[in-house]
């Protein structure tokens, strides 16, 4: 596992919209997401978690605002400069890391595992993020999109065999594994579960969309918590260091599946033993509905993660807050107010209770703000795309 493992909720939108804020640290090794999360963020979370490869790999001498995660480049020019050379000297080193790597815990690489590419595709195409469609992209976010590895499972069953099948380059495994898929008799030369580099972030994003398959009708809530561990397991053992962990599903939020199979369910439970005052039988019909006999998807990932973050739609009609002027009509209707709030895990608190200095982390939230340039935008954007803004909690 990466040395001192966290992760930044900031690090879920793009950099310069969290220039100046203070970074939301969780000292987690696994996280999962859930509601209404910008589609960007799946992209962003791998951007800036490559980002900080580099800024290690920067000289000490350089300012803390340009080593530390470089959100501060899109708005200071001076900073651009340190940047486009400190990223020169990362992409002659990082040539080769596309192979085994003899330092893998100096050099990041992501691996994002989704279930529909078209879907992907067009919820990112739909939303329009400038800092990846518009005319700020870089040359930077080019060379970083490409140590990022998505795969597209369409099923369960592409999941299931992936996860019990993926292995590394450098692992010991990996020459039984290469054997075994050439005797395999596959058309292809390149086992697509073997993986040439050691992954430091994996992200499952969707997990949530197997369950429409014919195959998980009536498994109940085991057939997600299964997906779920599958994952974690898999993880737990990929490379020769556990990566960070993150699941984004966005229909998790206000999803709850029985607790049973459906073979197990049943309308009514007949009790033969009870009877009558005149000690006729009198059978009891109890209904086995309500929520007591379903769980929610959140509450299987809280059994699972350290930390479970819920993104949630602020109504129009909430009140700004008070540092904050309240938008014009015009801005009411082309901005859509988010909040993100993350939460340790049951499991998680018990451990750090006895830590005063960490309780403070036990909760965290922050605001998020999707804006949809219009037709008169100062920087010269397409008009429909959405610039991100995030403001503190």
């Amino acid at each position: 596992m990466l040395s001192n493992p966290h992760i930044d909720l900031l690090d879920l939108f793009p950099a310069a919209s969290t220039a100046g804020q203070t970074p939301l640290v969780l000292p987690a090794s696994c996280l999962a997401l859930v509601g209404p999360v910008p589609s960007s963020s799946l992209l962003h979370l791998a951007l800036n978690h490559l980002r900080q490869s580099d800024s290690d790999a920067q000289s000490p001498a350089l300012p803390q605002s340009t080593r530390a995660r470089g959100k501060q480049r899109a708005r200071d020019d001076d900073d651009d400069l340190d940047l486009s050379a400190a990223a020169g000297d990362s992409g002659d080193e990082g040539g080769g890391d596309l192979c085994t790597s003899s330092s893998p815990a100096q050099q990041r690489r992501v691996l994002i595992l989704t279930p529909d590419e078209a879907a992907l595709r067009d919820e990112l195409a739909r939303e329009g993020d400038v800092s990846l469609f518009g005319s700020r992209r870089d040359g930077e976010t080019v060379r970083l999109l490409d140590k990022v590895d998505i795969r597209y499972l369409p099923s369960s069953s592409h999941l299931t065999y992936f996860l019990s099948a993926v292995h590394t380059f450098s692992s010991r495994h990996a020459p039984d594994a290469q054997a075994a898929y050439r005797d395999s008799g596959a058309k292809s030369l390149l086992d697509p579960t073997c993986l040439p580099y050691d992954p430091t972030l994996v992200v499952l994003h969707s997990p949530s969309d197997y369950l429409d398959e014919p195959v998980n009708e009536g498994c109940g809530i085991d057939a997600y918590a299964s997906i779920v561990a599958h994952f974690l397991s898999t993880g737990a053992r990929l490379g020769s260091s556990s990566p960070l962990l993150v699941v984004i599903d966005p229909l998790a939020a206000h999803t709850s599946l029985p607790l049973l199979p459906a073979r197990l369910q049943a309308k009514t439970k007949t009790k033969k033993r009870s009877f009558g005052d005149e000690g006729d039988p009198a059978p009891t019909t109890t209904t086995t509905g309500g929520d007591r006999n379903s769980m929610a998807l959140v509450s299987v990932l809280e059994r699972f993660f350290d930390y479970v973050g819920e993104v949630e739609p602020i109504p129009p009609a909430s009140p700004p807050a008070p540092d904050i002027a309240p938008p014009g009509p015009q801005q009411q209707q082309q901005s859509q107010h988010l909040l993100l709030s993350c939460a340790a895990s049951p499991r998680l608190r018990t451990t750090t209770l006895a830590r005063p200095a960490s309780a403070h982390l036990h909760r965290v939230g922050l605001e998020v703000v999707l804006h949809r340039v219009g037709e008169d935008d100062a920087e010269g954007e397409e008009p429909g795309r959405t610039r991100i803004e995030v403001r503190g909690g």
